[in-house]
């Protein structure tokens, strides 16, 4: 049901919102230009106002301004863009052969540690989709050998090695640039490898990059109504690192918002034991809201699954998180769900998008609007169809640093 009443209180004139992608090569722009884009629908479907601008921040750090205006009651946020797309290129290696060389590191680790199997039984709708680059780089291997045995067969003798050798590159190059533009198998292949590469533990790099983060967002606390962090898909779990560092600094109130994690893709690895530390710690903190967001439809995240509890880290007493859901096939309007309907990518960023039926959730209320988080969904409790059974075989926490 659209909603076009003002809110009914205003605790929130000034809000900090720092959001961190997940793994994305691609940097602020785009994230700046579909907020923009999309809130501008959103607000036309709403009923309410939403101005952005893309001023330059002065500190280095990518960002953006909005204000939202909503039956008289004007409220503005100051929107920074926690980027990591840096270290994503990075990752991300031009050797297709090491590309292979990923695949077989990565598929061993999650075999041997148990994780794999554990997963698939947590949700194994995004399990599939895990094992789709898998699946695609076997496919693109046998394709390149056969053809390129089949040329070897079919040349003259001293040459025959060369040829094979050559179609058979050749053929790895274009399927690897084909998929690049198509399939995203060898993205994803570099996304579970980056997750994976220390068998869970944060790469000194990304740990480095999240205290500075720390430092820039504990600035803010207090002068500001609501700080306000937000985390898409792998930067669910950088987001809950740095909460877990501004809660050991005793700096105060944040909010934090997770929309489609995928946290137990690294929970569940044996090293991960600072996010297992790090989600019990945001999970006991009473000075935390923590609303996590995912939606079934979404097959690349873990849906309604409670990352601290499937990760065997819960405490009865937690207050932290709350769990609902997005509800796609309701919010989404029925041109929406025609279009996207095989566009499994595009529905894991519909929570940063406008809904053509929108409901309690709208990204672009939560980010620039009148209400804190707390403000806003306190009063809701999680689904009852979460999931909350301990699923991990690794549940060591790291101690506090």
């Amino acid at each position: 049901m659209t909603q076009t009443t003002a809110p009914p209180e205003q605790n929130v004139r000034r809000r900090a919102v720092f959001f961190i992608p997940g793994f994305d090569p691609i940097g602020a722009r785009r994230y700046r230009e579909l907020y923009r884009s999309q809130g501008a629908e959103q607000a036309g479907i709403s009923g309410y106002d939403l101005h952005v601008d893309g001023t330059p921040r002065g500190d280095g750090v990518y960002g953006w301004t909005a204000e939202l205006r909503d039956g008289g009651v004007k409220s503005q946020a100051d929107i920074r863009f926690l980027g990591w797309n840096d270290l994503v290129r990075d990752a991300m290696s031009d050797s297709a052969l090491q590309a292979y060389w990923q695949m077989l590191r990565t598929a061993g680790i999650y075999i041997f540690s148990g994780a794999l199997f554990r997963l698939i039984r947590l949700r194994s709708v995004p399990m599939v989709i895990a094992l789709y680059p898998i699946f695609m780089l076997v496919l693109y291997f046998n394709l390149a050998f056969w053809l390129g045995t089949a040329a070897s067969r079919l040349s003259p003798p001293g040459i025959d090695f060369v040829v094979g050798m050559a179609v058979f590159l050749t053929i790895i190059r274009l399927t690897r640039s084909y998929d690049q533009k198509h399939l995203y198998a060898f993205y994803l292949m570099s996304d579970y490898a980056f997750a994976a590469r220390a068998r869970g533990r944060m790469p000194k790099p990304l740990s480095r990059r999240v205290e500075e983060w720390t430092d820039l967002i504990a600035q803010r606390v207090g002068t500001v109504d609501e700080v306000l962090i937000v985390g898409h898909s792998s930067g669910a779990a950088l987001a809950v690192h740095v909460v877990a560092r501004l809660q050991r600094r005793g700096v105060g109130a944040v909010s934090l918002l997770t929309l489609g994690h995928v946290i137990p893709m690294v929970s569940f690895l044996p090293t991960a034991g600072d996010l297992r530390r790090d989600l019990r710690t945001v999970a006991g903190a009473s000075d935390v809201y923590w609303l996590d967001v995912t939606a079934p439809s979404d097959g690349a995240c873990f849906a309604l699954v409670d990352p601290v509890a499937t990760a065997g880290v819960a405490r009865e007493a937690d207050p932290n998180p709350v769990v609902i859901s997005a509800t796609f096939l309701r919010t989404m309007s029925e041109e929406q769900i025609k279009a996207y309907k095989r566009r499994y990518f595009r529905k894991h960023v519909q929570y940063l998008c406008a809904f053509g039926r929108p409901d309690v959730y709208d990204y672009f209320r939560i980010t620039a609007g009148a209400l804190t988080l707390r403000a806003r969904f306190g009063s809701r409790g999680s689904t009852a169809s979460r999931k909350t059974a301990p699923v991990s075989g690794h549940t060591g926490v790291d101690p506090c640093p």
